[in-house]
């Protein structure tokens, strides 16, 4: 049951700061601008059937893009420090978002999207390119149902993005923490269970979520600060940590030299 007090002391852990909602609104705006997602489907024709798109919707579009380009790693960032104080236990509330702050979000932010690419986005995207070849070229399956295919890719992905994400906090490289497949995995398998359970949980809040379309990038930072706040601490517990990794390390060498 520890596991699942663990999962119990993220909802709090962000449901304590009262500015919380504050703080998701704000971010979820950076992260995906939502005139990007009401003017995306106004231009297809997802909206109304049959809409003449008017003069302003495109420069509108491409504005809103140009203004998205430019503040989606400000969210990133305040994610990852979300994941900095659950992995080190130092705080017991959302990060702020005072002006301070922002240069360091925008930094770490960087930080969290290249180890993205590389745990989260490319195995994703070689998983579903895969079933689209076996499902879809050689089995005639309808394109459409590789959907169903995209949660599967997703509950492993997420995990392992995390184990990067908190390997980099941990004093590795960004390039190790996000290529170095093996160290990765056997940290994930490590805790398996733990880590499954709460990426099974947050994918099927995110799918809720998502269907509600105009809340998709809210929900998606109070699920990344969810998230964070669980695999920070299963991380930690992990016997494969970066930093009990260190001091096993350490501990050899303080043998090896006691025994010269």
């Amino acid at each position: 049951m520890e596991l699942f007090n663990d999962l119990k002391r993220g909802f709090r852990t962000i449901l304590a700061d009262p500015w919380w909602w504050l703080k998701v609104l704000l971010a979820g705006f950076l992260l995906i601008n939502p005139l990007l997602i009401v003017l995306g489907l106004r231009i297809l024709g997802a909206e109304e059937a049959g809409h003449v798109v008017q003069r302003w919707e495109m420069p509108a579009f491409f504005g809103a893009l140009a203004f998205n380009v430019l503040s989606f790693w400000f969210p990133l960032g305040f994610t990852y420090e979300v994941l900095r104080r659950a992995r080190f236990a130092s705080a017991a509330q959302l990060p702020s978002w005072g002006l301070d702050h922002w240069r360091t979000y925008a930094v770490e932010g960087s930080v969290k999207l290249v180890i993205a690419i590389f745990t989260l986005l490319l195995p994703v995207g070689v998983w579903m390119g895969l079933c689209w070849l076996v499902f879809v070229k050689l089995f005639g399956v309808p394109s459409a149902m590789l959907s169903m295919m995209y949660a599967p890719a997703m509950l492993l992905a997420i995990p392992f993005c995390g184990v990067g994400c908190c390997r980099w906090l941990d004093g590795a490289g960004v390039l190790d923490a996000s290529l170095n497949y093996k160290r990765n995995i056997e940290i994930l398998l490590s805790r398996g269970k733990e880590f499954l359970i709460a990426s099974l949980f947050l994918t099927g809040f995110n799918t809720v979520a998502c269907a509600f379309i105009y809340t998709i990038p809210f929900a998606a930072v109070f699920g990344l600060c969810l998230v964070d706040t669980w695999f920070g601490p299963i991380y930690a517990s992990s016997p494969l940590s970066e930093e009990k990794a260190r001091d096993i390390r350490a501990a050899k060498l303080v043998e090896k030299y006691v025994r010269r």
